[in-house]
């Protein structure tokens, strides 16, 4: 049946080494061997609904004119993976406070999640089990916890789910690829890890979270930030624990559980901070890391120098992946890529290989200021992270090369592929004002021809007024979710000038059409 396929197991310990063996009845209810009692599917029936509809959900159309700001934030994150073959367990533990701040009208608690490939095995908050309906209500995609189960002004909610990596085909949220588990959150994929807000304006602080696993199969176990802890556990298991000082939004996410092979080296910043860089791959690839690893001391020195940015923690981790939908992803610390943007033979590739490895490890690090300790508000926003972004790493790879030479290929680029998308029926404005799902914004509007609305900042203000609008942004937004706005406004207040009028760059689409006479 339904939830025996997802080979249901038992709620066990945040921190229990030993594997469950369970299964599950057509009534949502799990049971164990050895005679405990059963545990229910909380989720089991709208997986079911989920399952059975005769036909898609009509889709549904959000506006940026919409946007609210939630009710509950989750400020704090502990995290705890139970990997196995064929099922992993995820418990959370939440720490949830109001948004004093919020328009809202109800203070219930909104979780997303993805019952597809979640089975949610237990609930509790401040460790008292909450009761279906009176406490909280599951519907499709989403999870309410009701505002009289939530005790004030701080309550820990603990969720205990189940998922089966191994059958995720979609490359989102927890999957196996190869010899190792991987994770892709960007831009909705963590509510198909578990129950969580899964919008970039709820930045928490990951304080701890544990991977466990087969030590022999998967030897190499990592998260983001700094790894605090590691040791044995009991039938041949392994453990390693790793904390982000840094809140994050969800999508920021990672974790990586596999067999590789590796390359290290260190980096030492400006201020003296000694950082371990460690780039993994399958074993047979390791003799190909070597470009990525240069390309990515190179990334750290060009920030530092241009803008002033250092890394801030004590780790950089690279991880290439064979399967993966993007073609890298920025998680703090833990950057994920797939191979064809950080493998480079000497003997085989060519200059535009080693040009788009340079570019591309150079893109994920500068993200690490624009994109992670300053964030999207809403996904409506994403250009303000990936137009500058792009702008950084055309900027890097020009002084890495010859400015000319970059500057002919991002044209030749334009007018190649975001010409034609401006020119069609799928022409958007950088920042669009709806979309029905936002995996389909990821375009060469809102990174390339973002990427060309920031360059006109720099022309603008010149370079140096640029730098200064770069300086009063990061004081002022450090740790926070903003909008194109607040970035427009940065640059306007930190150079005395009035960019009203540029504003309309960010929601106009189509390709300008300039005229003029000798």
């Amino acid at each position: 049946n339904l939830l025996l396929s997802r080979g249901a197991t038992t709620c066990s310990s945040p921190y229990s080494t030993t594997k469950p063996f369970s299964m599950t009845a057509s009534n949502g209810q799990v049971s164990t061997c050895g005679g405990s009692s059963p545990v229910t599917v909380l989720n089991s029936a709208v997986q079911t609904e989920t399952e059975t509809k005769s036909s898609p959900a009509t889709p549904v159309e959000t506006f940026r004119k919409d946007y609210q700001a939630p009710a509950n934030w989750v400020t704090h994150m502990d995290m705890n993976f139970q990997i196995h073959d064929g099922k992993t367990t995820v418990t959370s533990l939440l720490t949830i406070e109001p948004n004093a701040d919020s328009k809202l009208d109800k203070e219930d608690l909104v979780l997303d999640g993805d019952e597809t490939c979640v089975s949610l095995l237990s609930l509790s908050v401040d460790g008292e089990d909450l009761v279906a309906d009176e406490d909280y209500t599951v519907s499709p995609g989403k999870l309410t916890i009701h505002a009289s189960a939530l005790t004030r002004p701080k309550c820990v909610l603990k969720t205990v789910i189940e998922t089966v990596p191994e059958d995720n085909t979609q490359l989102s949220g927890l999957y196996k690829s190869g010899p190792m588990y991987c994770t892709q959150c960007e831009a909705v994929g963590f509510r198909r890890i578990t129950y969580y807000p899964d919008r970039p304006d709820n930045m928490a602080t990951f304080d701890r979270v544990r991977i466990e696993a087969d030590k022999e199969k998967y030897p190499i176990l990592l998260g983001n930030g700094n790894l605090v802890e590691n040791g044995e556990g009991e039938d041949g298991r392994h453990y390693s624990v790793w904390s982000d000082p840094f809140p994050k939004p969800s999508y920021l996410f990672c974790i990586v559980a596999g067999d590789l092979g590796s390359i290290k080296s260190s980096y030492t910043t400006t201020s003296g901070k000694s950082v371990h860089l460690e780039i993994f791959s399958e074993k047979e690839n390791v003799s190909k890391l070597d470009y990525a690893m240069t390309s990515l001391i190179n990334s750290m020195k060009w920030d530092e120098e241009k803008f002033g940015l250092e890394y801030d923690l004590g780790i950089y981790n690279i991880v290439a992946v064979n399967d993966f939908n993007m073609g890298a992803m920025e998680n703090k610390g833990l950057n994920v890529f797939n191979t064809a943007y950080v493998l480079a033979d000497e003997k085989t590739a060519t200059d535009s290989d080693f040009e788009r490895v340079e570019g591309v490890i150079g893109h994920e690090y500068f993200h690490n200021w624009t994109g992670n300790r300053v964030t999207c508000r809403d996904w409506f926003q994403l250009t303000l992270k990936e137009g500058l972004t792009v702008f950084r790493d055309q900027e890097f790879s020009g002084d890495m090369g010859s400015k000319p030479v970059k500057r002919i290929e991002t044209v030749k680029g334009l007018r190649g592929r975001q010409f034609n998308e401006d020119a069609g029926p799928m022409s958007h404005p950088i920042r669009p004002d709806s979309y029905i799902s936002m995996d389909n914004f990821y375009t060469h509007t809102v990174y390339y021809k973002g990427a060309e609305v920031i360059g006109m900042y720099n022309t603008l203000l010149t370079p140096a007024g640029f730098r200064k609008g770069m300086d009063l942004y990061f004081e002022r937004h450090d740790g926070s979710a903003v909008t194109c706005d607040d970035f427009r406004a940065a640059m306007a207040d930190a150079n005395g000038v009035n960019l009203d009028q540029f504003a309309k760059w960010y929601s106009t689409p189509g390709t300008p059409t300039v005229t003029y006479s000798s």
